[in-house]
């Protein structure tokens, strides 16, 4: 297995190791951690609901927009 430098202290590890014998860091083979991964994953996923429920309400108004207008400006019986 290839030896790489710990994410964190530098001391050459193997990239298949769950933590650095040095410092303790979980995955010390891959550029990210485990948390920081899942925090970009995170993060991606509320921006993209985000965007959906933005689209989704916009074309809900523009829908039901011009009904509720028309109904408002409708003059009573």
């Amino acid at each position: 297995m290839p030896l790489v430098p710990c994410r964190a202290c530098g001391q050459q590890v193997d990239t298949s190791a769950e933590a650095c014998p040095g410092c303790g860091a979980t995955n010390p083979g891959h550029k990210m951690s485990r948390q920081q991964r899942d925090l970009i994953v995170t993060v991606v996923q509320v921006v993209v609901a985000t965007i959906i429920l933005f689209v989704a309400g916009n074309m809900a108004w523009n829908a039901v927009g011009p009904v509720v207008k028309q109904q408002m400006n409708k003059p009573a019986p």
